[in-house]
């Protein structure tokens, strides 16, 4: 029997076959030193990332509306047209959504390509310092993508973020082999204190 994932925008709530699971970016939550950063700040920053990303995949699948853009978005977005025109990649998928009731998490990946002669997964980031959890995020998305596909292991899938600057970007590998038991460390201590608040 094909699993069911389901995901609700507004609640940002992920699940699969009914049973609700956390987001990659809940479970790394914990991880992220924000401290002393205005609240109003912050919110700013992640409705301006939520729109970049919405963007971005409007671009891929060559449906983006410039003129519907807030002016504050083009320039990142511009940035980002000039990655896919000037990496030569060739898009696999956009804004996938994978889950694993196993492993008991679930989230969307920005895209899968074919870049570098192997497979790619690109995380978009549109800050102005790089989040160091963006690589324990990358891994967790590559083993649920491998998890719900199958398909080709995922020593065979190299990560990377893409951070998006005003007309331009920065390309980040994410190598470090510590990257998933960082994950999976944060995972089990988000289901643990799940478990407790109950």
């Amino acid at each position: 029997m094909a699993a069911t994932l389901h995901f609700d925008a507004d609640a940002h709530i992920y699940t699969l076959n009914g049973r609700r699971l956390p987001s990659v970016t809940q479970v790394l939550q914990q991880l992220e030193a924000l401290d002393g950063i205005p609240a109003d700040v912050l919110e700013h920053a992640r409705i301006r990332g939520q729109h970049v990303h919405e963007a971005m995949a409007l671009l891929v699948r060559d449906d983006l509306d410039w003129s519907s853009l807030d002016a504050e978005l083009v320039p990142y977005i511009e940035g980002g047209k000039r990655f896919l025109e000037e990496s030569g990649l060739t898009v696999i998928a956009s804004e996938l959504r994978v889950a694993c009731s196993r492993i008991g998490c679930a989230g969307t990946l920005d895209l899968l390509a074919h870049w570098r002669n192997s497979e790619a997964l690109i995380d978009w980031k549109a800050t102005f310092a790089m989040p160091p959890t963006v690589g324990p995020q990358t891994a967790a998305y590559d083993r649920l993508y491998q998890s719900m596909f199958g398909g080709r292991s995922t020593k065979h899938r190299r990560r990377y973020c893409v951070q998006l600057k005003p007309n331009g970007y920065k390309v980040y590998p994410l190598t470090d082999p510590a990257d998933w038991s960082i994950f999976q460390s944060a995972l089990n201590i988000h289901h643990w204190r799940a478990k407790h608040a109950a």
